[in-house]
């Protein structure tokens, strides 16, 4: 199982290395400034020979610093546009949207892989052959 939140967390302190990643909503609120990155939603296109095209939605929110919220949001948002567009040696990253919401900037986006369903059917596990040789002797 590929853990794509914790793949997008990594390159986003590749970025940002003072960085605060959450992945888990927090009681006490979120540290400001930092990144919260959750799941949106997953799609599944069928493909030829049994492989798929999965669409892995998610959504990055940056909780800006109080003092300076709207600039720091806006160079935020140019700083993601032109660094987080790929995570690095898997998918690159589309359909990246951007919306300021409760005083948060939230990037929306989609990783877009393609994959093989597990296959669970049971396989051969060896072959016992014993063809024409026996002790060494041709039959």
């Amino acid at each position: 199982m590929m853990d794509i939140i914790n793949r997008i967390g990594k390159q986003l302190k590749t970025i940002f290395p003072e960085a605060v990643v959450y992945r888990k909503n927090q009681k006490g609120g979120f540290k400001e400034p930092s990144f919260f990155v959750s799941k949106i939603t997953t799609t599944r296109q069928p493909e030829l020979f049994n492989r798929q095209k999965r669409g892995y939605h998610y959504q990055v929110v940056y909780f800006p610093s109080p003092d300076n919220a709207e600039p720091d949001m806006e160079w935020m948002e140019e700083q993601l546009l032109d660094r987080f567009t790929q995570l690095d040696n898997f998918a690159p990253i589309r359909d990246v949207d951007f919306s300021i919401v409760d005083g948060a900037l939230t990037m929306a986006f989609l990783v877009t892989v393609r994959a093989y369903p597990e296959d669970l059917t049971p396989k051969q596990q060896a072959i016992n052959y014993h063809g024409g040789i026996t002790d060494g002797k041709q039959i």
